[in-house]
């Protein structure tokens, strides 16, 4: 009776599960997914409304609707590639008119990423000749940047355009570390090497700050030359000195929208209604509803059909942006085996004939960069190309994983080098002492007394600076070989000194200037390729999240509300704390200069 029991039990359980798995099927399957609307007569609209990214990061659906339901803020993320080829493909496009800016949500952006847009807008502009329309109620300085690639910048007649020029600023700890009793032991090679510096100094060291002044005035440089030469005005209308700004300000009664409309930095100041005026008569009116006529970048997505490629032959596109840390992750970081299994994917397929990896890095484990590096050159000796292409920052570990591929590619805004590394360990024992908490114990060897709870013994202390020399002197040897340079020359190069891209190849670590599109051409270009198509590796979902993915993206349109239907097309970033610092033995080339905005 019993056993009878337990069997009714199971099949009653049994038979509930397959009837959900049935209608969950059915329900799938009965989605009618709508169509995207044809385009027709209408601008492009490209509203900035989140970060600009190498590549977007997965989100579980699960998580966007949990976000939703308590309220937690999204952080939209726009995929900056997918966004180029958008604008290219609408270059083409007779259907489109025109391109509208809508910039007054643009958050902060490295330059780096702000030029590679910048291009496309340019590209737009040369190969259509259809307008391009620029709008925000104040412009900050990033999206100004931006504004100004425009036939027509509009302003908001009580707006401003917001020039306050690059800086850089940095928190110092040493006085506090000294009243808490916390004595930070600090290993490092190279005297440019500046990101220990806070916690045993309270002010930049002459050497750091040389070389932030050096590379943040190159970038302010040219930032003015790219505006000045779209807004077609000298570069001094956009930093005058303080005293010239003030009597100009002075001349129209304090308006900083007169002051941007006289000195030419935008075209017209006009309201909300009048915008809309000026929309309605360059592009007409929307059929459907009280504006202009124009499509969402986001819904043009669905139009936007990569070129059909006939060739088998393939070059893998692989994007690496975040610290580098050791093992598997995707989130905000490059994990070397997360990356290594990418690799061994590239290996595997034997159409794959070169690769291209973008990196958005300022370093990270040094352990874990001489992983993702040996890979690399794992991938050559199977006669595959390598070609790296810099995003914003690539530099410390970003150029330790960079330095040994066929050919090197950058932005003139890259920050890069950085040929340095370090180690840190923080000592408690006096703060312990100060609240009456002593350590004790017994250690066989000198060497296993590393704790933070105790003092560090001189010969430990010995060991880790050989290790942290040993470590520099690999990094040189690796750049010199990748870089066919003799170790003095890169040395000369090194000692954690940081360099623009357009520094970079006039020093030999970098071969050339330009974009993702460029680097993949190269890449061509070197294995002989005429027809390609492109593989864009990501990180492999785990079985749950396909079915997840799967799910919930066929079904939403049926019965999502269209605010979550917007967040899912927009995607958010997870909100969870990984740590950076895992390097098995606390060895790190790390960049703390190079930051992504200004």
């Amino acid at each position: 009776m019993w056993w009878f029991l337990g069997f009714i039990r199971a099949l009653i359980i049994n038979l509930m599960l397959l009837i959900t798995i049935i209608v969950v099927v059915v329900a799938i399957s009965s989605v009618d997914v709508p169509q995207p609307e044809p385009v027709s007569n209408q601008a492009l609209r490209v509203s900035l409304d989140g970060v600009l990214v190498e590549q977007t990061r997965f989100v579980s659906p699960i998580q966007e609707i949990t976000d939703e339901l308590i309220g937690r803020t999204p952080v939209y993320e726009i995929d900056l590639n997918r966004l180029v080829e958008a604008i290219d493909f609408a270059s083409e496009d007779p259907e489109i008119t025109g391109l509208v800016l809508d910039l007054g949500k643009a958050p902060p952006s490295g330059i780096a990423k702000l030029q590679v847009l910048g291009q496309a807008l340019q590209r737009f502009s040369d190969n259509s000749g259809k307008p391009i329309v620029a709008y925000a109620d104040f412009y900050d300085q990033h999206q100004y940047y931006l504004a100004s690639f425009a036939d027509t910048v509009y302003l908001n007649n009580q707006g401003a355009v917001l020039l306050r020029g690059f800086s850089y600023e940095r928190l110092f700890f040493k006085d506090a570390l000294d009243k808490l009793a916390i004595e930070p032991k600090v290993f490092r090679v190279g005297t440019h090497k500046s990101f220990v510096e806070p916690y045993i100094r309270n002010d930049m060291s002459p050497e750091a700050r040389a070389d932030v002044q050096r590379w943040v005035d190159l970038l302010w440089d040219e930032y003015q030359q790219d505006i000045a030469s779209n807004r077609e005005i000298n570069a001094e209308q956009l930093s005058p000195e303080a005293n010239v700004v003030l009597e100009r300000l002075t001349q129209v009664d304090g308006d900083l929208a007169k002051y941007a409309e006289r000195y030419g930095l935008v075209d017209q100041l006009v309201n909300r209604s009048q915008l809309l005026e000026e929309l309605l008569n360059l592009f007409g009116e929307d059929p459907y509803g009280p504006s202009y006529a124009y499509i969402d970048y986001y819904d043009y997505l669905a139009h936007v059909v990569p070129e059909p490629k006939d060739a088998e032959d393939k070059i893998a596109v692989l994007i690496a942006q975040g610290p580098i840390v050791g093992g598997e992750g995707r989130d905000k970081v490059i994990a070397a085996d997360t990356v290594l299994q990418q690799l061994q994917r590239v290996i595997d397929d034997e159409d794959v004939k070169a690769l291209v990896l973008r990196i958005d890095s300022g370093g990270g484990s040094a352990f874990a960069s001489e992983l993702i590096r040996d890979k690399l050159a794992e991938v050559q000796d199977n006669g595959i190309a390598v070609v790296v292409s810099m995003g914003t920052v690539a530099a410390s570990g970003g150029y330790w994983i960079a330095s040994s591929a066929d050919e090197i590619f950058a932005e003139p805004t890259t920050i890069t080098g950085s040929i340095g590394i370090f180690g840190m360990f923080a000592s408690l024992e006096q703060a312990l002492q100060r609240v009456g908490i002593h350590s004790d114990g017994y250690s066989t060897s000198p060497l296993a007394q590393l704790s933070p709870f105790s003092e560090l013994q001189p010969e430990l202390e010995a060991l880790i600076q050989l290790t942290i020399e040993k470590g520099y002197k690999d990094f040189l040897e690796i750049v010199a070989e990748g870089r066919d340079m003799s170790v003095e020359q890169v040395e000369q190069l090194a000692e954690g000194r940081i360099w623009t891209g357009r520094e970079a190849q006039q020093n030999g670590l970098v071969d050339s200037l330009g974009n993702l599109n460029q680097a993949i051409a190269r890449a061509a270009e070197l294995q002989g390729l005429e027809g390609y198509k492109l593989k864009h590796l990501r990180p492999a979902l785990s079985p749950q999240e396909q079915f997840l993915e799967q799910l919930f993206r066929a079904s939403e349109p049926a019965w999502l509300p269209s605010s979550l239907s917007g967040l899912l097309e927009i995607g958010q970033s997870l909100e969870h704390e990984l740590s950076t610092f895992d390097d098995p033995l606390g060895i790190y080339s790390y960049c703390a200069l190079c930051i992504n905005e200004l």
